[in-house]
């Protein structure tokens, strides 16, 4: 046992450390249920394979207690050399709240042969600093206000921890909270498992750590805002360099860091993890479902319950009744797929979904053998669309059946988006005269068209810089979600026509925007100037000033009449053979 004469000083007794010999006196006859805790007198906020936190109180006080219970390689590894996650962060909370960095305050920290713990005071009231973002966007002038208050104090309090030589690996605003106990915004660092402290930081090991917060606020924040932050964290870390060049630095970083966050995320669609896991039928059908969603887009009601494999396998028992149960409503029986609408029971949940299932094709045999199911390709290319925040009918499983190499039968589940597409939208909403639940008054038609109409371009524009290409982009696989006081959210449906591409070229480009366009031609509500403000959506990037459109405008012009021409004759032709087969003899 270690004894000093400074009150404020940690103390060790055994394998425990304690923040001083007060907090030591207050929690040696705890010891025992903070090793082992009591799930009556303890609640779990957050658990995965690695961690656990709970949340409870001790001697009047509410605190939390972070599990370590890690089992991979490296981990284990760790452990057998000495190391431990609970005594180093304990150590780099105690080191930056003693450089002026608010923590979370660590009252103690165990680890032993069995169990592994950190003891901190909650720090209460607060929020996580995205939700109290989001918030704050919804509030208007005051919100914004806020927001910019809010971006120089994230700013001291990252150059402060730069500045002490401390580097936080797992950097976003989820890991900040924000106390909301007062008018003035105070900010705190958490969960240091993953930070390291160096005795000096270069500027490339700076920007790489920022680009994390990058990544993270992106499609969150203006240009303004990011200036503004990075304008208050060089005077808080003491850096040299103008504003603009380390958004230019911190940009560079933000793109590797983005590739291989979404790589990371690819990887986890395939695997056995909380979010995902491979089934495997007696039928013969093997594919992949969906157990958690970490992106609650599109209005999903799906993505808020978490569903077990043993449901999932209960629920795709029988693949043939998922379509003959007579509350399998029947939507589309074509030559090469059938769709249809049911209410699932997946365990103790129920929900909404399409069932599509893909009839297959003999010219397509040979190819089939060597790339995945069209089911499963939509699969992984929704869950893609949503790691980058571009919203879509949440994918919630995707099966196939082959015999030996050859292709089957495969079927895709999705969450039913509960929306009217973008013409009955349109059609209802910005009619004269009105018509909706609620009719408009004609600033606000103006004011909802010119939302709904920017983010239709905003949304091509995220798909293209991802590299991703829709060849079946129209207004019936578009859906709008909105209600009266929120922000319209455009939804994509229907990713058989989706496909990665390795160079997203110019008449790639063009060819979506031409797409859409001619999509909103076909809609009577949507003027001249309404498509011009989706190419304006399309090309508008922050920083970019004056946008030289009119060689787009007369280019997509000219390919959506040549698009029309080809659909009139294609329909023509169409007409034609049904009188010729019509015809009686």
């Amino acid at each position: 046992m270690k004894h000093t004469n400074d009150n404020s000083a940690p103390v060790r007794e055994g394998k425990v450390r304690f923040a001083d010999a007060s907090v030591a006196a207050m929690l040696r006859p705890h010891l025992a249920a903070l090793s082992d805790p009591n799930p009556d007198d303890w609640t779990i906020v957050k658990q995965n394979p690695s961690r656990t936190v709970y949340r409870g109180r001790l001697e009047n006080q509410d605190v939390y207690l972070k599990h370590y219970h890690g089992r991979s390689w490296d981990h284990r590894f760790r452990r057998a050399l000495g190391f431990s996650d609970a005594i180093h962060e304990f150590r780099l909370a105690t080191y930056l709240q003693s450089r002026g960095v608010p923590t979370a305050k660590p009252l103690a920290a165990c680890c032993d042969k069995e169990t592994e713990w950190l003891l901190t005071r909650a720090v209460a009231p607060a929020e996580p600093c995205d939700i109290w973002h989001e918030k704050q966007l919804q509030n208007g002038t005051e919100g914004q206000t806020l927001i910019r208050r809010g971006a120089a104090a994230l700013g001291e309090l990252i150059g402060n921890m730069h500045r002490a030589g401390v580097v936080h690996s797992d950097l976003h605003c989820g890991n900040i909270l924000v106390r909301t106990d007062g008018r003035k915004i105070h900010l705190v660092l958490m969960d240091l498992h993953r930070a390291y402290r160096r005795r000096r930081l270069s500027r490339r090991r700076q920007a790489a750590n920022l680009a994390h917060l990058l990544h993270d606020r992106r499609y969150f924040t203006t240009r303004t805002d990011r200036l503004r932050f990075l304008m208050h964290y060089i005077v808080a870390g003491g850096s040299r360099g103008s504003a603009r060049g380390w958004q230019y630095l911190i940009e560079q970083f933000a793109v590797r860091h983005t590739r291989r966050q979404h790589a990371q995320r690819a990887r986890r669609t395939r695997g056995l993890n909380r979010y995902f896991a491979p089934v495997r039928l007696e039928t013969g059908w093997r594919g992949h479902v969906v157990l958690a969603s970490k992106r609650h887009m599109g209005g999903s009601t799906a993505a808020e319950v978490v569903f077990t494999r043993e449901g999932w396998l209960e629920a795709l028992g029988d693949i043939e009744s998922l379509f003959s149960a007579p509350e399998a409503e029947g939507i589309k029986d074509g030559r090469f797929c059938r769709i249809a609408r049911r209410r699932l029971a997946i365990g103790e949940h129920e929900v909404d979904v399409f069932l599509k299932r893909q009839k297959p094709r003999w010219t397509k045999a040979l190819i089939d053998c060597l790339r995945p199911s069209r089911p499963s390709r939509a699969f992984h290319l929704g869950h893609a669309l949503l790691t980058r925040r571009i919203a879509t009918a949440l994918p919630l499983a995707a099966l196939e059946k082959r015999k030996g190499p050859f292709l089957r039968d495969s079927i895709l589940i999705t969450e039913t988006v509960q929306a009217p597409h973008l013409y009955d939208f349109m059609n209802n909403w910005l009619s004269v005269p009105p018509k909706g639940d609620t009719p408009l008054s004609v600033p606000q038609q103006r004011q909802l068209a010119q939302e709904v109409l920017w983010q239709l371009g905003r949304m091509l524009q995220q798909m293209h810089d991802n590299k991703f290409s829709h060849r079946d982009l129209k207004a019936t696989n578009l859906r709008v979600r909105w209600s009266p006081g929120q922000r319209p959210e455009v939804v994509l449906l229907d990713l058989d026509g989706m496909r990665r591409v390795v160079c997203m070229s110019m008449r790639l480009r063009l060819r979506g925007l031409m797409r859409l366009n001619v999509s909103l031609l076909q809609c009577p509500v949507v003027n001249h100037a309404g498509r011009l403000r989706m190419l304006l959506g399309y090309l508008r990037r922050p920083g970019v000033g004056r946008i030289n459109f009119k060689p787009y405008w007369r280019l997509l012009e000219e390919w959506s009449a040549r698009k029309l021409r080809r659909q009139i004759r294609s329909r023509r032709r169409r007409q034609r053979r049904r009188r010729i087969t019509r015809r009686p003899e």
